[in-house]
């Protein structure tokens, strides 16, 4: 059986009370051997004295950056299977019982579990987020198999579990993403290694959504213009711009009145010229990556599996920005 490490980032703006509620529902529920590290980027004195418990924290105060904070956690973690848990979140007993058996599927690199949210108990905050080939990341609220198929999922910043080794041999987190978009590109890196990435309902999280780490709506416009186009498809150009651009319109109607719409549109265009004139086609194409599928399941696992590329349909992925 894998060992665990449960890695929980506390920054400087995160809500003390989020930390703890968090913390004390892992020291309430997990299983023998496991290793609890807090990496501790902010002032916290452990008032609870929860280090006798066998809680790890790790000083990293030296460092702004949310996302050293995480790859600083993960090279110090000890166990083969890291899960990350944000502050607002809350586990639930036996939440790790059916995650570490799957993991010892050998080329299983990311779990996504089901997170709820913790105001409307019967309603799913997240089954983890659709990238669609247009560019546009939309999070997965009902599970509905048949909406997803075909499609990218990727994990959702609230709560994820990622084999060490995958995620370090593709390099860890991309410091000059934020966080959520940082999780999409490492987990569209392990895919193009040939991991593979698995939706598991039976293990439920909860969450209080406003305790999760808010992004600017320029900032995020302009990141999800970069991400798109570091991992642009070569053979589906013209299809693929086309829709992007269309998503410009859904996603501003999407938002009005409020002000974020204008602010998530300017963002995109600003980084659709930036990162636009980035785009090159001579730079080194690197191989084939499959489109990731998920069948129906007969339990709650969602399998999202890579088969074999389709000489017919070739789908060259060059990560460029």
């Amino acid at each position: 059986m894998s060992c665990l490490t449960v890695i929980i980032p506390l920054l400087s703006d995160t809500p003390t009370e989020a930390f703890e509620e968090t913390l004390a529902s892992v020291l309430v529920h997990k299983p023998e051997g496991t290793e609890i590290l807090i990496a501790n980027a902010a002032k916290y004195a452990d008032p609870w004295n929860t280090a006798t418990e066998g809680t790890v924290f790790i000083a990293l105060d030296h460092l702004s950056n949310p996302i050293d904070v995480l790859n600083e956690a993960v090279l110090q973690a000890q166990g083969d299977i890291l899960h990350i848990l944000y502050p607002g979140t809350e586990v639930s007993a036996h939440w790790t019982q059916n995650i570490l058996q799957l993991f010892e599927q050998s080329q299983l690199g990311i779990i996504i579990p089901s997170v709820y949210d913790r105001r409307k108990p019967k309603r799913i905050f997240s089954l983890g987020i659709c990238y669609k080939p247009e560019g546009v990341l939309r999070t997965i609220r009902r599970s509905q198999w048949k909406e997803m198929a075909q499609k990218r999922i990727v994990p959702h910043i609230s709560a994820v579990f990622f084999r060490k080794k995958a995620l370090t041999q593709t390099g860890l987190f991309d410091t000059s993403f934020i966080p959520q978009i940082s999780y999409v590109d490492a987990a569209m890196s392990m895919s193009e290694q040939g991991w593979h990435t698995t939706v598991d309902q039976e293990c439920r999280i909860t969450v209080r959504p406003n305790y999760l780490p808010a992004t600017n709506a320029f900032t995020w416009g302009v990141q999800i213009e970069r991400l798109y186009f570091r991992w642009f498809g070569k053979n589906s150009t013209w299809t693929t711009l086309g829709k992007h651009f269309g998503s410009f319109g859904i996603d501003f109607w999407r938002h009005l009145p409020k002000f974020k719409a204008f602010q998530i549109f300017f963002g995109r265009l600003f980084g659709l010229f930036f990162f636009g004139e980035m785009l090159t086609f001579l730079k080194r194409p690197r191989k084939i990556v499959p489109k990731l599928h998920i069948t129906e399941p007969s339990s709650s696992i969602i399998p999202v599996e890579l088969g074999q590329p389709d000489h017919n349909n070739p789908h060259t992925i060059k990560k460029i920005a």
